[in-house]
């Protein structure tokens, strides 16, 4: 049994994954602030996914849960910052040459993109034909792991007509990125442009200086897929 009291930010967290597989969405509010805290991640982070992946999935949990602990995955694989042994935050940062800085150990920030890659596969699986958005995200999170299927659904509603906007953006950015596209800064800035608070934050500093585009488009992406399955009311 995982010792979740013993964990950095893991107490009470198997009692909100038992919640979370009943589809309590205080269960799942729960996880997100815990596992991901300020896009920040943990200990208990890296050790939640195996149990994430089982309830992604897994269609005895009620759907609007599952889709939520998907989406989860994916933000645990993008996060931008990671606690470290004293409580602080080491974020990711790079130099003028657009190279990755080392963060202060340990570095849970790579340990839970790795789980979130090992994992991802039987998700995808499970939810292959699925156009719905969680899956996009967990693609554009980990495109290096998603198979063949997923390109195809994401094609599909790419050039369907058919869908919302922030599904086919999102479906756009997931397909670049399974199809390996150069991704340069005017292709970010082409992505930028299906929303104004995306448009306003890449031309005012809103994401990290010398990020790389290719992670700025898979936030990018990732914020088209939750809106596409959380729209902002205005």
């Amino acid at each position: 049994m995982t010792p979740w009291a013993e964990l950095d930010r893991g107490a009470g967290v198997d009692h909100l994954l038992r919640g979370a597989a009943a589809g309590d969405p205080a269960a799942c509010d729960g996880l997100e602030r815990r596992l991901l805290d300020d896009d920040t991640v943990s200990e208990a982070s890296v050790h939640a996914v195996p149990f994430l992946a089982e309830l992604g999935a897994s269609y005895r949990v009620p759907g609007a849960a599952r889709d939520r602990v998907v989406f989860l995955l994916a933000g645990l694989a993008l996060a931008g910052a990671g606690f470290t042994t004293g409580g602080r935050r080491t974020r990711r940062r790079w130099n003028a040459l657009r190279r990755e800085l080392p963060r202060v150990p340990p570095d849970w920030i790579t340990q839970a993109r790795y789980a979130v890659a090992k994992d991802a596969p039987g998700v995808f699986d499970a939810l292959a034909g699925a156009e719905v958005a969680c899956v996009l995200a967990l693609a554009i999170a980990v495109p290096e792991v998603a198979p063949k299927h997923v390109a195809d659904v994401a094609e599909r509603i790419a050039f369907a007509g058919t869908h919302p906007q922030p599904l086919v953006d999102a479906a756009g950015v997931a397909l670049h990125l399974l199809l390996a596209g150069d991704t340069d800064d005017a292709w970010a800035y082409a992505v930028a442009q299906g929303d104004p608070d995306l448009l306003h934050a890449y031309e005012n500093g809103g994401f990290p200086a010398n990020q790389p585009p290719a992670v700025t488009v898979q936030l990018m992406g990732y914020r088209y897929a939750r809106l596409a399955a959380y729209p902002v009311t205005p």
